[in-house]
């Protein structure tokens, strides 16, 4: 189990990430193709997701993680190389790959350690806040050697670190180890019957969790692959662009460590409020801090000269933190809900189709906001985006909140009997 929340941090040393759209738009791009270069790769996970989640149950969790390792490695070592869209595209395409045999994987083998020594109820959440601590510290990590990297050579040097840490993954997954479980029969379109009645059919609140797990998980993806702009648009320097994603990613880490001890003080239901409310806060934030938005004086070098300026600048920073909030809650709380309540035989393509789930929704929703922002400005269409993740939790987030919360009140009252 150590080792795969090394493994976790690894593959989120991401040393070009802080600074990935600013890399793209220097070769080119606009934010139109940034969006359309993770539509590709949006597109590719949904090819590759849930069959390789099912080949994970089926064929093992160690094989499709060195598998998966072995991809990562190649495409950051191709995107080092790489100067135009098409090469880009590529990169979507390998990263895809790998990211989508790593998807529910780790997870899946982390649960079924913890049920092959009995203890997957009393753990499963601590686990799993221990794992996401873990992915982002890393992440946090390779934010500040980012900074340095940018500040020694530009926008050059990042590509180049991040081809050579991309290795590492493969040299800790070829030590992993699986505990005994349960398999999946050899029957494919029984398998495949079994898994979409347990998750879609004869259990509505299996469906209410992953459905919820799919919108607060696009809600956050548009944030991360939009912020970098947003900074942009503020005239943030870019050397402060690594320290920015640093922090960030730290407020994941410690929101995901604190989620569990949240549940149980404040409740499943009052959580998963929240985890409704802080993306539409958070869109709000960054449309009225935004260069035509309510912001009066909003680029960096204004505030600078300007205590209002300093105010809306520090604003829209400050509203990005709320979707790592949501963020590390999200995938604590609810990815627990989910893997506590699904057989170990299909665990991996429940955590496989969760995250389909959220690239089919962010290949819709993605380009539609890099449209409206190249057409509209930051303003306008984070405010249109906050009206539309305001109307997701009123059908999705309030429901299974609901529900969440009479569960409760009835298992309490079964106790007090």
């Amino acid at each position: 189990m150590r080792k795969v929340l090394l493994l976790s941090g690894a593959f989120m040393f991401l040393v070009l990430m802080p600074v990935l759209v600013p890399f793209y738009q220097s070769h080119g791009l606009s934010m139109s193709e940034v969006f359309q270069v993770q539509t590709i790769y949006a597109i590719a996970m949904v090819l590759f997701e849930v069959p390789s989640g099912y080949a994970s149950d089926l064929l093992g969790r160690k094989r499709c993680l060195v598998l998966a390792s072995a991809c990562y490695g190649v495409a950051f070592s191709w995107l080092a190389v790489s100067t135009g869209y098409w090469d880009f595209a590529a990169f979507a395409l390998l990263s895809a790959l790998a990211t989508s045999l790593r998807s529910g994987t780790d997870v899946a083998l982390l649960y079924d350690s913890l049920e092959a020594q009995g203890e997957a109820a009393e753990l499963g959440s601590h686990v799993l806040g221990r794992r996401l601590f873990w992915s982002q510290s890393g992440e946090t990590s390779a934010a500040f050697v980012a900074t340095a990297a940018v500040a020694i050579g530009g926008l050059a040097l990042p590509p180049i670190v991040n081809a050579i840490t991309s290795w590492a993954p493969l040299l800790i997954s070829l030590t992993l180890v699986e505990p005994p479980r349960a398999k999946l029969g050899s029957g494919h379109g029984e398998n495949l019957r079994l898994i979409v009645r347990k998750l879609f059919i004869e259990t509505p609140r299996v469906r209410q969790v992953l459905l919820t797990l799919i919108a607060y998980g696009l809600a956050t993806l548009l944030a991360v692959w939009s912020v970098q702009d947003y900074w942009r648009a503020l005239e943030i320097p870019l050397e402060w662009f690594g320290l920015l994603w640093a922090g960030y990613n730290l407020l994941v880490a410690l929101a995901g460590r604190a989620a569990t001890r949240a549940r149980s003080a404040w409740g499943a239901r009052r959580v998963v409020l929240l985890i409704g409310a802080l993306p539409v806060l958070g869109y709000l934030g960054f449309a009225a801090c935004a260069p035509g938005g309510l912001a009066k004086t909003a680029t960096f070098q204004e505030a600078l000269a300007s205590v209002p300026g300093i105010v809306w600048v520090a604003g829209g920073v400050l509203s990005g933190c709320l979707f790592q909030f949501s963020r590390g809650l999200t995938q604590v709380v609810l990815r627990d809900e989910l893997n506590q309540r699904v057989d170990a035989s299909f665990r991996a393509t429940a955590n496989s189709v969760s995250s389909l789930g959220v690239r089919l929704a962010f290949a819709g929703f993605g380009p539609l906001l890099g449209w409206w922002i190249d057409g509209w400005g930051h303003a306008l269409a984070f405010l249109w985006f906050a009206a539309i993740f305001l109307v997701i939790g009123l059908v999705f987030a309030l429901p299974l909140a609901l529900r969440l919360g009479s569960e409760s009140e009835g298992e309490a009252r079964v106790d007090a009997g």
